[in-house]
């Protein structure tokens, strides 16, 4: 049942907090304020909700062409989908998809899946059916209690529950109620293509692991509202598997229940990755669960055929192992880290990198007292008969406590890696503008790494803080260190609509391991004064905005340590950037959302494309130059950062005899509301061949290889 009118009264409820917070700030002494994360798509509550409303999309390359993945949410019933379609690009650069398969019309009539979860057994994590006589006794305990508000005394319909969850549709429209599909919504998680395993590994045991699953099952995986996360064949669309976490199960009550209020369950996006655990090449996934449980799990997916015959479940981590962990709403990581050396000999060990997301200090019964925020390294190869121990199989990193004011959080961090592929350094920013310099230099338990005081701080022209939501990109410094880059703004809860502070993007140069000649390595934070300012010209409605700017050198007496642009007309648009963006080829991709004036006002988006060093869009030769066009306006949200896709490439010769390779790029973006990819915006990019001339830390041995081709 949709219950419009009761998201309507919790969103003026949550209006009248935000403007009585307005109006009478908290005493120092106050505990910072929850944030309410918002479990619904935007503009869910304004329109009839038959339509799906669309998330973030996937494009991978497949043996078979490129392909898109994108997942929904139908507010009328909260049935969810996950489509794949064909695209394809002309040569005028107009993007267009040929749906293939929607896996919600294949799951309403599997009648054989394929579902398991896991609980502790005698201290030993262990992966089991979905099935009522193989869950253990707490679990059944949770399904057998009603939802609230009754009291939680066991009705003994859990066998009921866990079948109508399982897919029976035998008792919707009665005692349960009734779905469009089985599978359920997908809001803020993100389909993830995992293909076979990484070419670019050495190692005989790599190699070997690499011979057995290069023809592995290619699958999507998705998190939905379901409390599942589901694994789909990405060539047919058929489930392969369904998880369900032991964390979901005090909330899996409400999910038939007639009079069921839409709640996050699985509603954060996953990661996967090769890695070693205990000796054996594995690949594994780690998932977020955004509002539904504070923290993260990880699943064996080497073989997602078949899953229970592997690793299964490796392990679940939640605020009951650390009251410092909270609600993950961004990306997991997974790296390898150097964690002790023995004989002269380094030792390594793979770890899902995860910060501590928002309201770790919300009274929940574990909550943090210190409300401060942390990242997290949470081992791969932790035992499963092993409970957690701080310092032992996992480690935290502690940042010091914000302003107790104002609401808190730690975002998913960029990671650079060393020569040798191991962590050295990650930057994650904070809701309160903290951008974080993580340093792993030594050996665990790297006492100290994040310092006493972060890099820089995001304030607007009058000191405002900026929050930042989204993961930070690294790019190299023309001269050593590394560029990150972030925009400021949040859309975490209904309230975050009424905001229109004014919000920018920011290039923030850093350099470890330099002389101290440049403003990042001073010793104050850096903040917008120590970079070259860029402007953007135009109106409100305009199709495209104009950056203007002074050239500038990151070293030397005049050096900036970087760029930032504000977002215009905040007043009116309340324009700001909370998806991650995209590095590639030597161009900064991101996409920016103006919400508009109220709850239901009409949503729409800037597209971007600018050169990372500079902070300018590209001439039509494809380099930075001031008084040209981007930030492309369109009548939908865009809920993910653009996918440029190249079509056309061309190689030449420069007059000293330099090979270049030319490209033209269509700037493909998917919006919530329209089906199919919009029209997109062509930039050209040039790249030097057998070098180039900046490089994104996350895959520059590829573009390495790639440019000496």
């Amino acid at each position: 049942m949709r219950a419009g009118a009761a998201r309507a009264a919790r969103h003026a409820a949550f209006v009248a907090a935000f403007l009585a917070a307005a109006l009478a700030a908290p005493p120092a002494t106050a505990a910072p304020p929850v944030i309410e994360l918002a479990a619904e798509p935007l503009n869910a509550a304004c329109g009839p909700g038959t339509a799906f409303m669309r998330g973030a999309a996937a494009v991978a390359a497949t043996p078979d062409g490129t392909a898109v993945f994108q997942a929904g949410a139908r507010p009328v019933d909260w049935s969810g989908q996950l489509t794949r379609g064909a695209l394809s690009v002309d040569a005028a650069g107009l993007p267009q998809t040929r749906q293939l398969w929607d896996a919600a019309d294949l799951l309403d009539v599997n009648h054989a899946r394929r579902i398991y979860t896991s609980a502790l057994v005698q201290g030993v994590r262990t992966t089991m059916p979905f099935e009522w006589d193989s869950l253990s006794t707490q679990q059944r305990t949770a399904l057998n209690r009603p939802p609230p508000p009754a009291k939680p005394l066991s009705d003994r319909r859990g066998e009921s529950r866990l079948a109508w969850l399982r897919g029976d549709r035998s008792e919707e429209g009665g005692l349960f109620r009734r779905r469009g599909h089985v599978l359920g919504d997908a809001v803020h998680s993100a389909p993830l293509y995992v293909g076979p395993p990484r070419v670019d590994l050495q190692g005989e045991a790599y190699a070997g692991f690499l011979e057995r699953h290069k023809a592995r099952r290619a699958a999507v995986y998705l998190g939905a509202n379901d409390g599942m996360l589901h694994a789909f064949d990405a060539v047919t669309g058929a489930e392969l598997f369904a998880y369900v976490p032991d964390a979901l199960f005090p909330l899996l009550n409400r999910l038939p229940d007639p009079g069921y209020e839409h709640h996050a369950y699985i509603d954060g996006p996953a990661t996967a990755a090769e890695a070693q655990l205990a000796g054996a090449w594995r690949t594994v996934l780690v998932s977020a669960m955004g509002g539904g449980a504070q923290g993260v799990f990880a699943l064996d997916i080497t073989d997602p055929a078949d899953f229970v015959n592997g690793a299964g479940a490796l392990w679940e981590f939640t605020d009951r192992d650390d009251d410092a962990m909270g609600n993950v709403t961004t990306p997991p990581r997974i790296a390898r880290a150097h964690v002790r050396t023995r004989g002269g000999v380094p030792e390594y060990r793979y770890f899902a990198v995860v910060p501590s997301g928002v309201n770790n200090y919300a009274q929940d019964g574990n909550a943090d007292g210190t409300a401060a925020n942390a990242l997290f390294l949470l081992a791969l190869d932790k035992p499963k008969d092993e409970a957690w121990r701080r310092g032992v199989n996992y480690y935290r990193l502690r940042t010091p406590a914000g302003d107790p004011a104002l609401a808190n959080g730690l975002g998913a961090p960029a990671l650079i890696l060393d020569d040798s592929g191991a962590l050295r350094h990650a930057y994650a920013g904070d809701l309160q503008g903290n951008l974080w310099r993580f340093s792993f230099t030594g050996v665990a338990p790297w006492s100290g790494a994040s310092g006493s005081e972060p890099l820089f701080v995001a304030r607007d022209a009058d000191g405002k803080r900026q929050p930042i939501t989204q993961q930070p990109q690294a790019a190299y410094a023309p001269d050593g260190g590394y560029v990150i880059l972030f925009g400021t703004g949040r859309l975490l809860e209904e309230t975050d609509r009424e905001r229109k502070d004014t919000q920018s993007f920011y290039a923030v140069l850093d350099d470890p391991s330099g002389p101290g000649a440049t403003p990042a390595s001073s010793a104050r934070p850096m903040d917008r004064a120590d970079l070259a300012r860029r402007e953007l010209d135009g109106a409100p409605g305009a199709r495209n905005v104009v950056v203007r700017g002074r050239g500038f050198s990151y070293t030397g007496a005049s050096a900036r340590g970087g760029w930032y642009i504000d977002f215009p007309n905040a007043a009116s648009t309340g324009e700001r950037s909370t998806a991650s963006a995209t590095l590639a080829d030597g161009k900064l991709y991101f996409n920016t959302i103006l919400p508009g004036g109220g709850p239901c006002a009409p949503l729409a988006s800037r597209s971007y494309v600018l050169d990372p060093l500079a902070g300018l869009a590209p001439d039509s030769l494809g380099l930075p130059a001031t008084g040209e066009s981007t930030g492309e306006l369109t009548s939908d949200y865009l809920p993910a950062a653009p996918a440029p896709v190249t079509i056309a490439r061309t190689r030449a010769r420069r007059a000293g005899g330099r090979a270049v390779v030319a490209k033209e790029v269509a700037v493909i973006n998917f919006g919530a509301g329209t089906p199919g990819p919009l029209a997109a915006a062509r930039t050209r990019v040039a790249i030097p061949a057998g070098r180039i001339s900046w490089r994104e830390v996350a895959n520059w041995r590829e573009l390495h290889q790639a440019a000496k081709r």
